[in-house]
């Protein structure tokens, strides 16, 4: 998890631990997400094209 959501619960605030909590799972499970799309997608057109093709990753590093 994240720093704010353990001090969240350490001090006691529930409310403030669940938006942690919630900012935390939404972010990785979107990360999961992208990562998945970009698969498929390439998998989608070299299927489609019968070629396998280059996918140029840099533009989504420098995003990180």
């Amino acid at each position: 998890m994240s720093r704010e959501f353990v001090d969240s619960i350490s001090v006691g605030n529930n409310l403030g631990a669940e938006k942690a909590f919630k900012d935390s799972i939404a972010s990785k499970v979107g990360d999961a997400l992208e990562v998945k799309r970009k698969e498929i997608s390439k998998t989608f057109v070299s299927s489609s094209t019968g070629h396998a093709v280059a996918v140029d990753n840099t533009a989504d590093a420098n995003e990180e």
